[in-house]
């Protein structure tokens, strides 16, 4: 296992790095920083037949990235895998994966995780099942 050690790491050239490789791979994709937060923009059509859906992915270095979708209002559901709190995605589950700027970059899992969200939750308005693999949790608040 790596473990992050941000002590020798600049989040300026962290999020330089990330922004030109995200440019590189991904044209639609917008990005701007903001008080060393990278803001990226973009969007994604599941089908011909699916709504196109735009999101924002904030990063800041040596944080997890925050994904949101802005185009639709989805309300909070746990069989959807969002976080109550704050209506984020939930791409990954900290037992696959602890984030870390060393060996992880946005345009290589947070773009492709965001957008095969988007492929199952058409599927789930469908079928009304969230039918990708998944490890079983409940983000719900205890009463």
């Amino acid at each position: 296992m790596a473990y992050h050690n941000s002590k020798n790491q600049n989040p300026l050239a962290i999020i330089g790095a990330e922004r030109s490789l995200l440019n590189r791979h991904y044209k639609f994709i917008n990005c701007d920083i903001k008080s060393g937060v990278l803001y990226c923009y973009g969007s994604f059509q599941p089908t011909t037949e699916s709504d196109v859906y735009t999101y924002r992915i904030k990063y800041k270095p040596f944080s997890s990235p925050v994904t949101t979708v802005t185009s639709h209002d989805i309300e909070y559901n746990d069989d959807i895998h969002m976080f109550p709190d704050n209506n984020s995605l939930c791409l990954y589950h900290k037992s696959d994966i602890v984030w870390n700027s060393t060996i992880h970059h946005l345009y290589d899992t947070i773009v492709p995780w965001t957008h095969e969200w988007f492929v199952f939750y058409e599927l789930y308005k469908l079928c009304g099942k969230w039918l990708h693999p998944e490890v079983k949790h409940n983000n719900k608040k205890e009463d």
